[in-house]
């Protein structure tokens, strides 16, 4: 059962308080997949070029502010958060930017602070500016489906990192999830 925790949670729509509730139940599950993770199974890549289960948590992280401040704000990201986002977020080619070996702490810290202002930015918004098209140079969006996206970007990339966790257990790089 999907809960709403008014204290957690506050909203002026509903709606969006219901919407925020599917985003925390989505991020305990990313949190649940790498809890207790150690530091080699963090970094662990299949090769040089893919990406390891911190790049994800840093690319999920450095999306939902991207999302927040350069479509549904359309304002710049704040410096307090820009400095926690010193990388690119792709290379040349596409691919995920390696970012190197984040800590745990340091990629959860991020992904909350993130959050945090992506929370405090919808709470006030009312039901007509949560459906109120944002008109860029590429596309139109809504406060809305930025939110819709996001749980599914996150929800998809969550998948890869239980992947990533089964291959590096089962190449016998990490010995266990548990460091």
């Amino acid at each position: 059962m999907l809960t709403i925790e008014s204290e957690a949670i506050q909203c002026k729509d509903p709606l969006i308080a219901l919407y925020f509730a599917m985003l925390e139940a989505c991020r305990r599950d990313t949190k649940a997949s790498i809890n207790g993770m150690n530091a080699e199974l963090l970094y662990w890549r299949v090769a040089d070029k893919d990406s390891n289960i911190g790049d994800l948590l840093y690319h999920i992280a450095f999306v939902e502010a991207d999302w927040l401040f350069t479509e549904v704000l359309q304002k710049p990201i704040p410096e307090h958060i820009e400095n926690d986002l010193s990388h690119e977020d792709r290379d040349n080619l596409g691919r995920l930017i390696h970012i190197g070996e984040e800590t745990a702490v340091a990629l959860l810290s991020l992904l909350d602070a993130v959050r945090s202002e992506l929370q405090t930015s919808y709470s006030t918004m009312d039901y007509a500016d949560f459906r109120r098209l944002r008109h860029l140079p590429k596309y139109d969006v809504s406060p809305e489906w930025v939110l819709h996206h996001l749980l599914q970007h996150e929800a998809e990339h969550r998948g890869q990192i239980n992947l990533l966790k089964r291959k590096a257990i089962e190449a016998n790089t990490s010995p266990s999830a548990n460091g």
